[in-house]
């Protein structure tokens, strides 16, 4: 079936507690809106769903396409994506908010709080959560994990099996690799330290706090309300192909475990900014690529939980930004980014992974710029 036309819904919201809503220029929504078409259409997306927030409100929350295309059933802004390793920076607000009560030190050996695996003693909780470990990623057991045996896993102690058989692949902090299962440990960490359920933490901590009602662990047999249909491959005769239907993503837990929307992603955003939500210190060291143990920079300027970078604007000034893509391969996208500095934020998804998925992202920080209001960009100064 091919995807004759996308229908596009402008919604202007109000976030309960969240104050009043801010209402956009309609102008430059109008545009962002047509933007949004234009690379849906172009990327020969299923469905695109795009947020953006500003403060304490979602001012632009967008869908067009189709959440299931055989059935030509339209997406929402209420439809939900597995945003896969968008879920780190959740993970790592997590983490910020256990460091600010003084559970955690960041600078601490991870066996402080854990006892196993047996490397735990040998990197910090700040070079796990920042991909320096050496943790990893790939194994034959996370294939199986994923595909051949898929059931829902309770807590990250029960998704150990992925990774902990396997030595760590260089000395820790001497080189960065980007691993999920690094992740679940980490999201170990998280449970035992708040003597909580990994998942009933950031419900209780995390996604209630900011709001985030369409978020949830992407388990079998919990209700996933309105998910989208993923698509793994498309032909322009023969239209979508269906993605693989037995999958589990329950095991990676704070790696890539996680359903969501892009309008709960840009409320997560606002925990970079918001003074009264996480200490300046922790902020700091969200905007702070962490450092290899020789001082050198990573090689992904990636720091606790994110990677940084920046924006230029329309003034041609530069702003720092934080960002993350998520990759389902073979069925889904997703994207946060955000202008701290700024108190905005751009976050997308959608149910395929295009061939150049990469140039979404470049999209994504174009609209974003469109849309970007200087008046409230203040430059960042590191905590006293």
């Amino acid at each position: 079936m091919k995807l004759l036309e996308f229908s596009v819904t402008l919604i202007l919201v109000t976030l309960l507690g969240f104050g009043s809503c801010v209402r956009a220029d309609q102008d430059v929504y109008r545009q962002a809106k047509q933007a949004i078409a234009e690379l849906a259409a172009k990327a020969q997306l299923p469905s695109l769903s795009v947020a953006i927030g500003k403060g304490e409100d979602v001012t632009l929350a967008t869908a067009v396409g189709y959440a299931n295309v055989q059935q030509g059933l339209e997406a929402t802004t209420r439809t939900r994506y597995s945003v896969a390793s968008v879920a780190k920076p959740m993970t790592t607000v997590a983490l910020a908010l256990l460091v600010d009560t003084g559970r955690v030190q960041l600078d601490a050996p991870v066996g402080r709080y854990l006892d196993h695996p047996a490397y735990v003693d040998s990197f910090t909780v700040r070079e796990l959560a920042a991909h320096l470990a050496g943790i990893p990623h790939d194994t034959a057991e996370r294939e199986r994990a994923e595909f051949l045996a898929p059931k829902d896993h309770q807590s990250p102690f029960d998704a150990f099996y992925v990774f902990e058989q396997h030595g760590l692949l260089f000395e820790p902090g001497t080189d960065f690799y980007y691993s999920s299962s690094g992740y679940i440990l980490l999201s170990a960490l998280i449970e035992r330290v708040s003597k909580k359920g990994f998942v009933n933490y950031l419900q209780m901590a995390v996604w209630s706090e900011l709001g985030m009602s369409e978020t949830a662990l992407d388990t079998l047999k919990h209700e996933k309300g309105e998910e989208a249909t993923y698509y793994a491959t498309f032909d322009s005769n023969q239209g979508y192909t269906a993605a693989e239907r037995q999958r589990d993503r329950s095991f990676l837990f704070g790696g890539g475990g996680f359903l969501s929307t892009p309008s709960d992603l840009v409320k997560l955003a606002r925990a970079t900014y918001d003074t009264n939500f996480l200490s300046a210190e922790a902020r700091h060291a969200m905007y702070t690529a962490t450092p290899l143990r020789n001082g050198e920079p990573n090689s992904e300027n990636y720091s606790l939980g994110w990677r940084v970078g920046s924006i230029q604007s329309e003034s041609t000034r530069q702003w720092l930004t934080l960002e993350h893509a998520g990759l389902m391969e073979g069925a889904a996208t997703a994207y946060l980014l955000v202008v701290p500095e700024c108190q905005q934020s751009l976050a997308f998804a959608t149910n395929f992974v295009p061939r150049a998925f990469w140039e979404l992202f470049v999209e994504a920080k174009s609209l974003l710029r469109l849309t970007l209001d200087e008046s409230l960009c203040r430059k960042i100064l590191p905590p006293s």
